[in-house]
């Protein structure tokens, strides 16, 4: 008899271990199911004019970075963007990022990745985002090449 006893120990045992596999299970899927409302219908929405007001900050900001740069060398990058507000933020292999907090008052920031030109020593690749504070979301990026002194 002792043989059924051990095989009815192990059941119980079996049956909590069961419980709390299916639990682990519905938690992982109701997690699944909330990253995936989270990222793709819980997003921001801009209306136009908070859009156009963005672009225009975006634009202000490159024709700042594009009067500024012919007077600086590429060596003097960092030194130029400084001196316009920027702090560096993250630096990878070859892209910089700086960003650019406005004042508290704002409800937008700006973040600016600035890259090597493949072929010329003298240009970089800059992408000006502007992201909404409460929402962390993009508004509107720009893209463009700045020209360095040689």
């Amino acid at each position: 008899m002792r043989p059924f006893m051990q095989n009815a120990r192990n059941e119980k045992g079996g049956s909590s271990v069961k419980i709390i596999a299916y639990v682990l299970i519905f938690l992982l899927l109701l997690g699944g199911g909330l990253g995936v409302y989270y990222q793709y219908f819980n997003k921001a929405e801009f209306t136009q004019e908070e859009k156009d007001a963005a672009s225009a900050i975006a634009q202000n900001e490159f024709n700042e970075l594009s009067t500024i740069s012919p007077e600086y060398s590429l060596s003097q990058q960092q030194e130029a963007l400084l001196s316009l507000g920027y702090e560096e933020n993250k630096k990878d292999q070859a892209t910089t990022i700086y960003e650019k907090k406005v004042n508290n008052e704002s409800d937008f920031y700006i973040l600016l990745s600035v890259q090597p030109h493949e072929t010329e020593d003298h240009l970089t690749r800059v992408l000006i985002q502007i992201f909404d504070k409460e929402h962390r979301a993009e508004i509107t990026q720009l893209t463009n090449i700045l020209t360095w002194q040689k």
